[in-house]
């Protein structure tokens, strides 16, 4: 499961009481259409210019293109949203919305991969699974599909590193039911060996196709080399460990983690708040709490800033390369500044710099960009990736890291931080896209554990950030010295270059044939 983060679109994306102006609406159309014109026109790019890497002429468009300024009233715990706890300590975000005749459930557990046991990795993966396909005391498998579909709804559940998740949607009208049967599955599930076998086969089937797919295979050796296996986030499943997952292991994982006070849930739909209350307490109010519920402790995450190139060979006509190190945390103070930064540098598509640079300038990748994340528990990871010619992989890795060298030398141009913020404080709205995405976030505050009025001063903190503090943090958090690179693709077409950038080794990759 993706766990939703506070300020960062997601799969629960929120909503704002006021969306974005028709005029600034408009703009969004018009700029994402101009984005793509010159290729599909066939373009040529402009001459550079002294302020570094020359714009291609749809950028260049999106560059002069303005809109009003973004004014958003987001939605607070005690006005448009009711927070409440019951006796037992489930926490409840509670909002009506009789906009459609529907019902929308959240429920989430602090249970993910972080907290599985070190000896069981895929616990918290194969118990979310498991919770929704493997039945409950009372229904099996087959009776619990069939009933979900005669209501129309929908039960689905997930993992991520934090948090075991369900999500329930069903007609109001049948919402008694439907939350009886979600009630069921939390409280009561069977976790059906057969059902099990099942998704392990399907697990092991996936990790053998692992193989034919480079971006996955470099994402997630990537992730491996750098947290190693100290870490739970550098612990990838291996078909052994899938085979060796057991009904006793998800039997453990839910008797650790399920309990009424480590549980959180947003209920918004065409009824009345306290009508929701009352069918939540005569469902889940008997529940017992844990005595004493403590999160397991989760290892450190020990960050190393090394130069290493690491190769997974494979004949490829193009190779698939990451180049990145360790990051921040989501409390780090500097991530406002950060985001700004990463969206210049080359997180913001056509308009970065080293998109224009590796892309519209040097021809060199179709594909490439930057991802900076701010909003993980544990120190996440800087990453730079790009797909171009096995040929190719030398000249790219050296642009790349001549890009994250300059930001940290040369202030930003006003204009560049200008887009950047208009940029990311006009896609802040997009997160409030309905009533439910919006208790969705609230909640998410809390999981998270940001203040309550976080979203009502999160614009002006990135309206603050100057072209001195893009510079500082490029310097302090960009590693261009130290970086970290894997390939995957034909080695003896660009291996003898690579021991410029530090030493060169193969990694193996095994995978089940």
């Amino acid at each position: 499961m993706r766990h939703p983060q506070p300020d960062r679109a997601s799969p629960f994306t929120p909503p704002a009481s006021r969306l974005t102006p028709p005029a600034s609406r408009f703009t969004f159309a018009i700029c994402a259409l101009m984005a793509f014109l010159p290729f599909l026109l066939g373009c040529a790019t402009e001459a550079p210019s002294r302020h570094g890497p020359r714009q291609s002429p749809g950028a260049e468009l999106v560059r002069r293109m303005t809109s009003p300024p973004l004014q958003v009233s987001v939605p607070r715990v005690g006005r448009e949203v009711d927070r409440r706890v019951l006796g037992n300590g489930i926490t409840l975000y509670l909002a009506e919305d009789h906009s459609l005749p529907v019902l929308d459930v959240y429920v989430v557990f602090r249970a993910g991969s972080l907290y599985e046991a070190a000896a069981r990795p895929g616990a918290a993966h194969f118990t979310a699974l498991q919770l929704r396909n493997g039945g409950t005391t009372s229904l099996a498998p087959e009776a619990l599909n069939e009933e979900l579909e005669l209501l129309a709804a929908s039960l689905e559940a997930s993992a991520s590193a934090e948090a075991i998740s369900l999500s329930l949607s069903a007609l109001a009208k049948d919402a008694d039911r439907a939350l009886q049967l979600l009630a069921d599955v939390i409280r009561q599930p069977a976790f059906d060996p057969k059902t099990l076998q099942t998704a392990k086969g399907r697990a092991i089937e996936d990790l053998r196709r692992l193989a034919d797919s480079p971006a996955r295979l470099l994402s997630r050796e990537f992730a491996r080399t750098m947290y190693t296996e100290a870490h739970p986030l550098g612990r990838m499943l291996t078909p052994a460990q899938v085979e060796a997952i057991g009904r006793e292991d998800l039997r453990s994982h839910y008797a650790r983690f399920f309990h009424p006070n480590n549980m959180m849930l947003a209920i918004v739909g065409d009824l009345s708040r306290d009508a929701m209350v009352a069918k939540i307490q005569a469902l889940l109010g008997d529940w017992p709490p844990a005595p004493r519920f403590d999160l397991p402790t989760v290892p450190e995450v020990q960050p190393r800033f090394e130069r290493g190139v690491y190769i997974i060979p494979r004949s490829l006509t193009q190779a698939s390369l990451t180049l990145g190190h360790f990051g921040i945390r989501r409390s780090n103070p500097d991530r406002y500044a950060i985001e700004l930064m990463d969206y210049i540098l080359g997180g913001s598509g056509f308009s970065s710099r080293i998109v224009e640079r590796v892309r519209a300038e040097e021809g060199l990748a179709y594909s490439v960009g930057t991802a900076y994340p701010t909003t993980s528990r544990d120190i996440s990871l800087f990453r730079a990736t790009l797909q171009t010619k096995n040929e190719n992989v030398p000249r790219a890795v050296e642009v790349i890291l001549e890009e994250m060298a300059r930001i940290q030398r040369q202030p930003v141009t006003e204009e560049e931080l200008d887009r950047a913020k208009e940029a990311i404080i006009n896609s802040f709205v997009f997160r409030f896209t309905s009533r439910f995405s919006t208790v969705m976030r609230l909640l998410t505050l809390e999981f998270d554990e940001y203040p309550p009025d976080y979203y009502e001063t999160l614009l002006d903190r990135y309206r603050a950030v100057t072209a001195a503090e893009i510079q500082r943090v490029a310097s302090q958090y960009l590693h261009p010295d130290a970086a970290t690179i894997l390939i995957v693709g034909d080695a003896p077409k660009f291996e003898s270059a690579m021991a410029t950038y530090g030493p060169v080794r193969h990694l193996t990759v095994e995978t089940p044939g």
